[in-house]
C-alpha cells in the first residue's frame, strides 16, 4: 500500500489508533499491539508521527476515558518515546 491514503482512509486510520490508544491506557491492549499498530498507520496509511503524538495528547486529557490522569500519563510516555525513534 502506497503512503498516499485517501482522506477516507487516513480518518479511518486516525480513529484505529486513537482506539488502540484509548485500549492501551485503560489497560485492555498490550503496548506491542498498540505501537504495531502505530507502525503501520505511519508506514501504510501516511499518519505522520506528530499528529499520532497529538493523538496521543487529547486522548490523555479526554474526559470520557476515566483513569487517573498520572496513570494516563505513566502508560503514554513509552508511546511518545516510541514514536520519537
Amino acid at each position: 500500500m502506497s503512503t498516499e491514503a485517501t482522506p477516507f482512509t487516513r480518518n479511518w486510520a486516525l480513529n484505529w489508533v486513537r482506539g488502540s490508544i484509548e485500549s492501551y491506557l485503560r489497560g485492555s491492549t498490550p503496548i506491542n499491539i498498540v505501537k504495531g499498530r502505530i507502525k503501520r498507520a505511519i508506514e501504510s496509511y501516511g499518519l505522520k508521527p506528530e499528529e499520532i503524538s497529538t493523538l496521543i495528547s487529547h486522548v490523555q486529557i479526554d474526559p470520557s476515558l476515566i483513569i487517573p490522569r498520572e496513570l494516563g500519563e505513566y502508560r503514554a510516555r513509552p508511546l511518545l518515546e516510541f514514536i520519537k525513534q
